[in-house]
């Protein structure tokens, strides 16, 4: 698995929305995420990319999804959406 510059592989994939500074801001968390804690974020993230495949705005999709999934799982504790 590649780990490596995840941020700027979200921002190729799904753009920066409406609002390019927060988005680009949670991709940048996401990396930062990912070069914390390791492993376990990565598949978190890839397993919501997967899932925003084929949904009409698949970046808004894949956005308040990831927050979402990795709130659950306690990694972005605070952060509402």
């Amino acid at each position: 698995m590649d780990l490596s510059r995840i941020g700027h592989r979200l921002e190729v994939r799904f753009g920066l929305g409406s609002n390019p500074e927060l988005r680009r801001g949670l991709y940048r968390r996401i990396e930062k995420l990912v070069e914390a804690e390791g492993e376990e974020v990565y598949v978190l993230v890839s397993q919501v990319a997967a899932d925003a495949v084929g949904k009409r705005d698949e970046g808004r999709y894949f956005a308040f999804s990831v927050i979402r999934r990795l709130r659950e799982h306690g990694y972005m504790a605070g952060i509402d959406l």
